[in-house]
C-alpha cells in the first residue's frame, strides 16, 4: 500500500514537469491557492462551513469510479484494498478537516471526515441498480453524467438554500446557487473522448455554440428552481440572484471554449492560470474568451469539417 501512494505521488509530479512546473514549486503553489480560495470562501459567507464541507466532500467522488476500482481491487487483497480506498478520501479531506478546525468548526469537521471514510465502502456509479432519471435527456453527455455522480451535492445546494431561508440569510442562499453553477461547470473539466467531437456534423464554431447552448439550458433548469425559491422569501434582492445565474451562465460558456481551445489534452498551466484569473475577475474573460474561441476552433478543426 505505500509504494501505491508513492506511485501516486510521482505520477502527479510528472503531471507538473509536463506542464512546465517544478513538483515544489507545484506544492506550494497548490497550497496558497488552497488556503487563499479557504479564506476568501470564509470571509464572504457567513455559513461557508457547509458549503466548504460539501466541497470537500465532491473531490472524494472522482476516487469512487467504478473501472478504477475494480482495477484496485485486482491489485490488491480485499483488506487492503479498502485501507487504500480509507486513505485516499482521508488524505484528501484532511486539508479541508485541518482547516475546519483552524476555524473552529469541529463538528463538520468530523462530520466531513467520517462521511468520506464512510464513501470509501461505495462506488460513486453504484446505484444499487436504480437509474437516477434526468431532464438533460435531450443533448448528452455532460450534464447527464454530471448529474448522476452529483446529485447528492445538488441536493445539498437545494439543502443549503432551504436553511438560508429558515434562518434569513441571504448571502447564504446566493452561496448555495453559486456552488451549483460551480458543479455544472464541473462537468465540462475534462475532455470526452473524440468520437463524441467527431460524430457533429457541423463546423467547429456550431460545435461550440451547440455545446454552451445546450450548457446554458441545463444549468438554468437547475438553478432557476432555486431561484424562483429564494425570490419569494427575498424578492428585493432577488436582482443579485439573476446577477449571480447570469455570471453563472457566462463563466460555464467560458470554461467550454477554455476546455475546447486545449482539447483533446487537458488545459495547460497558462490556460488554467488565464481561466482562474478570469474566475476571479470576469472581466478579463472578455479578452481572453476571444482567444479561447480561436484556439478552440483550430483545435477542432481536426476532427469537424
Amino acid at each position: 500500500m505505500y509504494y501505491y501512494f508513492i506511485l501516486q505521488q510521482r505520477i502527479l509530479s510528472r503531471k507538473m514537469e509536463e506542464l512546465g512546473l517544478h513538483p515544489v514549486l507545484g506544492y506550494f503553489l497548490g497550497i496558497l491557492v488552497f488556503l487563499g480560495l479557504s479564506f476568501y470562501l470564509f470571509y464572504k459567507m457567513t455559513y461557508a462551513g457547509y458549503i466548504y464541507a460539501a466541497i470537500g466532500l465532491s473531490l472524494t467522488f472522482g476516487f469512487g469510479e467504478k473501472e478504477r476500482n475494480d482495477f484496485l481491487k485486482t491489485t490488491f487483497p480485499l483488506n487492503s484494498y479498502r485501507q487504500v480506498r480509507a486513505a485516499e478520501n482521508a488524505l484528501l479531506v484532511i486539508p479541508f478537516v485541518i482547516f475546519l478546525c483552524y476555524k473552529v468548526e469541529f463538528l463538520l469537521a468530523g462530520c466531513l471526515l467520517l462521511s468520506a471514510l464512510l464513501l470509501s465502502l461505495f462506488n460513486s456509479t453504484s446505484r444499487l441498480n436504480l437509474t437516477i432519471p434526468t431532464p438533460f435527456f435531450r443533448f448528452p453527455f455532460e450534464f447527464t453524467t454530471g448529474f448522476r455522480k452529483y446529485w447528492l451535492l445538488y441536493l445539498i445546494a437545494y439543502f443549503v438554500a432551504w436553511k438560508a431561508i429558515e434562518v434569513d440569510n441571504f448571502n447564504l442562499g446566493a452561496g448555495s446557487l453559486a456552488f451549483l453553477c460551480l458543479l455544472g461547470m464541473s462537468h465540462y473539466a475534462m475532455p470526452e473522448n473524440e468520437y463524441y467531437v467527431w460524430m457533429y456534423n457541423c463546423t467547429p464554431g456550431q460545435f461550440l455554440l451547440k455545446k454552451m447552448a445546450t450548457a446554458w439550458l441545463y444549468l438554468s433548469l437547475l438553478a432557476l428552481p432555486l431561484v424562483l425559491i429564494m425570490s419569494i422569501f427575498f424578492w428585493d434582492k432577488s436582482w443579485i440572484l439573476l446577477l449571480v445565474l447570469g455570471l453563472g451562465l457566462f463563466l460555464i460558456g467560458a470554461m467550454i471554449l477554455a476546455k475546447y481551445s486545449a482539447y483533446p489534452r487537458e488545459m495547460s498551466l497558462p490556460q488554467a492560470l488565464f481561466f482562474g484569473l478570469g474566475m476571479w475577475f470576469p472581466p478579463l474573460l472578455l479578452i481572453v474568451m476571444p482567444l479561447f474561441y480561436k484556439r478552440a476552433v483550430q483545435q477542432l478543426n481536426t476532427y469537424l469539417q
